[in-house]
């Protein structure tokens, strides 16, 4: 009798050799029947969770960890099988508690996780370690790079600050590389840059593809992603023909991925705004599947679910988009761009004051949130409600406290206008002389000198010419080539100094003659129209007159039977009973009854021949002179008098 210890030799030999021919269906029932002999058999259990893993069965074989081993064994299928369920934080837990050793593939591990989670931070520092820490000619070089530029392109495009030393750099050692290096120049707008690296990537891949014996489909799938970002360069530039193209090509082939389709179809109906919406619509909806929720960053499904809210607005579906709006929340608690869309909606179906009203209620759920802040100002401006645009503005001002944001020139320019409008010159004054302040314990910054000009402009405005000059002086201190400070320097002099005015005279630039208009043609432009206005004598009058051209007029519709030998009938547009030649239905009793019944005029002298009745003849001619009818007329049948009885008849009813 054989042996349990040569079975089971057997079994592994077997095993090994299904495993080896990858027939891994197989091999898992084989694995079963070693583990009916032996249920705590590790190899064989270990086998198991690799063979799951090879089926895509990550939770099978998560289960299969679980159950039989400890937390510090088989850590890395642990860790993989997390990540592949998305489970990500889990990975990171994972890794950084038993990544004792530096196991590299543990960090790998970690590294791809933090970019899924958009931890690009920590992301980076790893692959900072991996490439510093490979040989150049290692087979595993070029996959480390790549991943590192990607993390370089997506913290910059998740709004993110990337550190001096992980600066960006152009690399084109392969297509992948070359499509991450056009990525990062694309956030931070270096388009010519970027286009470059995109036609190189794509000219890379289409070369490196061709020598592996990929087929062409293969190859146009794998070019569509090269294409997409091609497109959306060109939308950047505002090229939109040249990127709906790339648009709809791309999205013509049905093998590419789900990803690239759901980008695509979110930059179209960008592009398309409040055109075919209905097209919008539809490819919005394919692009917010929830399959694309941990394939898409959250900055891009945020994106696309707002352009979702907006073709429903556009469309008049309020509910659907408000339905939209409130997605947002849920994707990212941090963006305030639902509360406006959610106001939209409001305002769409002409309730504003409702809109202002929810805009308030947002303001004190968020209140250090610029954007409801903002838009509750600009709706209480379109109602000429100025006091009121005031207090939100320095209700938002007050919740921010003293910092940066609230001296930005922006801000204090809108603010110092509200004032204005509302006749607070002296408050204006007050608001631009705290950021001036605030600026100047900064230090010397571009903020600084703009919140000077402003005051200065200002202060010119409003006839303070001996404060205008010493804004203006510290302005031409800090840039003697700055004209505009120069000439406002100049103006302010002028009205209480005129001879310094006129000894700073040189310091303003020469004027170009350049481009100095004719005098002669300024003279016979009419203000406010920009076509020169030419005097013309009565002889031009009438050459103009012969010269314009004649108004074309469309030719009538004529029907098609028409004659135009024939004159048409003046009683056309008549119903015919009214019409002069109407004869109505002959009843049928006019010729009955006896033969000796009376008839008028003794049914003689139907020629006028015979005088029987007693009148005189020149009535009648006179009577018959006197119209001068141009056809005859007809007497209509009375219908009055003596009704007859009719019998009923049968047959269909008119």
């Amino acid at each position: 009798m054989q042996s349990s210890k040569d079975n089971a030799t057997q079994l592994f030999a077997e095993l090994d050799r299904l495993l080896n021919q990858a027939d891994y269906n197989k091999a898992l029932k084989h694995i079963d029947k070693i583990l009916k002999q032996n249920p705590n058999d590790v190899d064989a259990l270990h086998c198991k969770v690799i063979t799951l893993i090879k089926l895509e069965k990550y939770q099978n074989a998560l289960d299969v960890v679980t159950n039989h081993f400890v937390e510090d064994q088989l850590i890395f299928e642990r860790g993989y099988c997390l990540y592949r369920l998305n489970r990500w934080s889990e990975v990171l837990e994972l890794t950084t508690k038993f990544n004792t050793s530096g196991k590299r593939e543990l960090g790998h591990l970690k590294a791809q996780a933090a970019y899924r989670s958009e931890d690009f931070t920590t992301c980076l520092d790893l692959y900072n370690e991996f490439v510093n820490g490979t040989d150049k000619n290692d087979d595993a070089y070029n996959d480390i790079l790549t991943n590192f530029v990607a993390a370089k392109a997506a913290l910059l495009f998740a709004d993110g600050k990337l550190p001096a030393k992980y600066a960006l750099a152009d690399v084109t050692n392969t297509y992948e590389l070359a499509y991450n290096s056009a990525c990062g120049q694309i956030t931070v707008y270096n388009l010519n840059r970027a286009e470059k690296l995109l036609n190189t990537a794509k000219s890379l891949c289409r070369q490196s593809l061709a020598e592996e014996d990929y087929t062409e489909q293969e190859i146009e799938q794998e070019l569509s992603t090269v294409l997409v970002q091609l497109a959306y360069l060109y939308q950047l530039r505002g090229k939109a023909a040249e990127a709906t193209e790339l648009y709809q090509s791309v999205l013509k082939h049905r093998t590419i991925d789900i990803t690239i389709s759901a980008v695509a179809s979110n930059n179209l109906a960008a592009l398309k705004k409040d055109q075919d919406v209905f097209d919008s619509s539809r490819k919005l909806r394919s692009a917010s599947s929830k399959s694309l929720e941990t394939k898409l960053f959250k900055k891009q499904r945020r994106t696309i679910c707002t352009n979702e809210a907006l073709i429903q607005l556009y469309m008049q579906k309020y509910a659907a988009s408000q339905e939209a709006a409130r997605r947002i929340l849920q994707i990212d608690p941090a963006d305030d761009s639902h509360y406006i869309l959610l106001a939209a909606v409001s305002y769409r179906q002409k309730k504003t004051t409702k809109a202002i009203q929810d805009l308030q209620e947002f303001a004190k759920e968020k209140p250090k949130s610029l954007l409801i802040h903002f838009a509750l100002v600009q709706l209480q401006l379109q109602q000429s409600n100025v006091t009121a645009a005031i207090a939100t503005l320095n209700t938002y001002l007050t919740a921010i406290g003293e910092c940066a944001d609230k001296y930005r020139p922006g801000v204090v320019g809108l603010l110092v206008w509200l004032y204005e409008q509302a006749g607070l010159s002296d408050k204006s004054i007050e608001a631009l002389e705290k950021a001036e302040k605030f600026w100047k314990a900064s230090g010397p910054t571009n903020q600084s000198l703009s919140i000077l000009r402003q005051t200065a402009a200002f202060k010119l405005k409003t006839e303070r010419f001996r404060e205008a000059a010493e804004d203006y002086k510290q302005l031409i201190k800090a840039n003697p080539s700055d004209s505009q400070a120069i000439a406002g320097y100049i103006m302010a002099l002028a009205n209480y100094d005129i001879s310094s005015a006129e000894s700073h005279e040189s310091s303003l630039p020469p004027l170009d003659t350049k481009s100095v208009a004719d005098i002669d043609k300024l003279e016979n432009v009419v203000p406010g129209v920009r076509k020169a206005y030419k005097k013309t004598d009565a002889k031009s009058d009438d050459v103009s007159k012969t010269t314009t051209k004649k108004k074309h007029k469309r030719k009538p519709l004529l029907p098609k039977n028409y004659d135009p030998n024939v004159p048409p009938d003046p009683e056309r547009w008549l119903p015919k009973r009214e019409r002069s030649t109407f004869r109505g239905k002959r009843k049928k009793q006019i010729n009955k009854g006896s033969q000796g019944a009376a008839v008028a005029g003794g049914g003689i002298g139907g020629t006028g021949s015979a005088n029987i009745s007693g009148k005189s003849a020149t009535t009648t001619a006179a009577a018959e002179t006197s119209t001068p009818s141009t056809h005859t007329e007809t007497a209509k049948p009375k219908t009055g008098g003596d009704k007859q009885k009719k019998k009923k008849k049968k047959g269909n009813k008119w």
